[in-house]
């Protein structure tokens, strides 16, 4: 039986390396692809010949996340399976991905008490088409699917920019550090306020509320 082909994808160089190199180390697995964004892990030739996926949620901040990354994956190679780990609360991540491609997910949260073995455990079952997402997908409400929603009609420019505003940064701050205009990050704020916050009135601290409301997004 031939070796398990994964892509790894970590943007925590020490991380990345580490298990790396365990992962080498398995009979089992053979590691075609490690990469640190998500940018350089489309490589459309490399995506359809792997099996499964492994990828950190938090990737760049001005880029595709872990769940993003996977449903580009899919869209690559209908067949690849698509693990992702990550230090916040996974139990809801299931929810962001589109019901028609649930299968073949897995889910977990980082831990130092994972051995080798349990990875590639994890990456072999979801490799075959076993993902764990049914775990979690009975604990997701309307109102779950409905926040789904509201992140994805965020752009990731968007989501970028209130991420950084939501650690205080100024707008000046922000439009140096992404290369765009001071301007221009104001105007995409606007946009993303309207979109976390359809209702709210003319009156209330829209970029308070806006910024709760996408870390509550973010972490659930």
């Amino acid at each position: 039986m031939r070796s398990t082909r994964v892509l790894y994808v970590e943007n925590d160089p020490a991380l990345r390396q580490f298990l790396g190199d365990s992962l080498s180390l398995r009979n089992e697995i053979e590691l075609i692809g490690t990469f640190s964004n998500a940018d350089e892990a489309l490589d459309r030739a490399l995506v359809r010949k792997a099996d499964v996926a492994l990828i950190d949620f938090g990737l760049d901040a001005d880029g595709l996340n872990g769940i993003e990354l996977g449903i580009a994956l899919r869209s690559i190679n209908e067949y690849i399976g698509i693990v992702v780990y990550s230090q916040f609360n996974v139990r809801k991540m299931v929810n962001r991905v589109p019901p028609a491609m649930r299968s073949g997910w897995s889910f977990f949260e980082k831990s130092g008490e994972m051995s080798a073995k349990d990875y590639v455990d994890v990456l072999k079952e979801t490799a075959s088409g076993k993902g764990n997402w049914e775990e979690f997908i009975s604990q997701a409400s309307t109102g779950a699917e409905n926040e789904t929603n509201l992140y994805f009609a965020l752009t990731p420019r968007q989501r970028s920019i209130i991420a950084l505003a939501a650690q205080g940064i100024t707008i000046q701050e922000i439009a140096e550090k992404l290369d765009i205009s001071y301007a221009y990050v104001r105007k995409e704020l606007s946009r993303a306020y309207s979109v976390l916050l359809p209702d709210a009135a003319g009156g209330d601290d829209l970029k308070t509320q806006a910024i709760l409301k996408y870390l509550e997004i973010v972490k659930s």
